[in-house]
This record gives C-alpha cells, structure tokens and sequence, in this order.
C-alpha cells in the first residue's frame, strides 16, 4: 500500500517522497524515500509497519547531543534490524542566523537553510547512502522540517521535480506539527514552513550553483552515485 503521509502512531510528520511528476517525463516512486520529524516516540507497530513498508536505513539529522538524549536510548526502535547513520546537519552559520533573527517580523528561513549548503561533506554522506542503500532510507530531524525539509529539496531538485511541488512538499509540515507539544518550546517564526522560506533557500541554490546538480557534484558526490539516487526514485 501507498501512502503520502504514513499512519505511524509516534511520529506526526512522516511523509513520502513519492508520487511526483518530474519535468522530464518520469515520476518519483513509493517506498524509497520518507521525511520525517524525531522517532523518539515510535511504537511497535510503528517499527513493523517501517519494516513491511521497505525501509532498511535511517539517518538522523539532528545535533549530537539531542541523539545521545534521546534516540539511542529507545529500546522500542530495533536497532539490530535498521542501519543507522547519525549525520547532524548544522553550523555556526545557521545557528547565529536563528539566534539573531527568529523573533524579527522579516523572518525568512530560506536564508538560514542556505548556509547548510556549506555542509558539503555530510551532504556527501547523505546522498552516499541514499545511492548505496539495500531499501528505502528514512531521514529525520527533530520536526522533520528544517534539515530535513533541505535534503528533500535537494533530492526531488535532483530528480528534476518542480519548484513548485518541491515548496508543496515543503509547506505542509507546518500544517502536521502545530498540534505538537514538542513544537510549543519553539518561536511562532520557528514553527512556521512558508513558501517563502523554501523558495528563497531553491533562488539562493541556483543562482549560485545554476543546478540541483551541479550544487551536487561540487559536494564530490560521483555522478554514478547520484544517477543511483535519481533510478531509485524515478520511474
């Protein structure tokens, strides 16, 4: 069975990246990619329901200190049968632009999310495993909107889906994680996942790298690994 957003009882965020149409032709497929917000409250069935669905990998985006707190220590997550990989995606950069402007009413998010393009080795990483993976790759960060919403740009940008579908895509989580408590520790600007914000991080990636690709390839991702990536998702 296919989904969009999947009936997981711990997790509110947790979306597929397929079912898009790409811009030449093809569309992205199910079962291989899913974003998602932190898996600290995943149930039992949630895990057998991830297991059933194809996924094999699962890469944590969040900062160190937030995984030792609280993912490690989740006996209910099987850990003996999804591969882990603990990639956090931040920098000074991205911090001090959240530190000095979350509470300012010209808030744009798309320009922190910039700044993680110069986190070009862990975005290697990232796409390393999404080409090499056995099954489907999970990525998460805490709300499943901030780094993880810029790895899901980066993949469907990749794949040649629209803007426009790409900031879609983007723009619900908002929509999913209002109701979580989790959520209310952060500022109303910290919550919110506009259009303006991903159609400012995609205007700041072309101007300076003219592709999804080419941003990519100066990532020192190969291009067989990234042809992987694009087979994978797209029929």
């Amino acid at each position: 069975m296919e989904y969009n957003r999947l009936p997981l009882k711990g997790t509110v965020n947790t979306r597929e990246l397929g079912g898009y149409p790409t811009n030449d032709g093809r569309v992205t497929k199910y079962h291989v990619f899913l974003r998602s917000d932190g898996l600290t409250n995943l149930t039992q069935k949630d895990n057998m329901f991830l297991k059933e669905y194809g996924i094999t990998d699962i890469i944590d985006l969040r900062g160190s200190t937030a995984i030792q707190d609280s993912f490690i220590s989740d006996d209910n997550i099987d850990k003996e049968y999804f591969k882990f990989h603990y990639i956090p995606l931040s920098n000074k950069k991205i911090e001090e632009y959240v530190k000095e402007n979350q509470y300012s009413d010209d808030f744009n998010f798309g320009i922190g999310y910039s700044y993680l393009l110069d986190n070009k080795d862990k975005i290697k990483e990232i796409f390393e495993i999404l080409a090499k993976s056995k099954g489907g790759v999970l990525f998460h960060c805490a709300a499943g909107k901030d780094r993880t919403g810029v790895v899901s740009a980066l993949i469907l940008g990749l794949c040649n889906v629209s803007i426009q579908d790409i900031i879609a895509n983007y723009e619900i989580t908002s929509t999913y994680i209002c109701k979580s408590k989790f959520m209310e520790i952060y500022s109303r600007n910290m919550q919110r996942s506009d259009s303006l914000f991903m159609s400012t991080f995609i205007d700041i990636l072309l101007e300076k790298y003219g592709s999804f690709e080419e941003y990519l390839l100066s990532c020192s991702i190969s291009k067989e690994n990234l042809d992987k990536v694009k087979n994978k998702l797209c029929i």
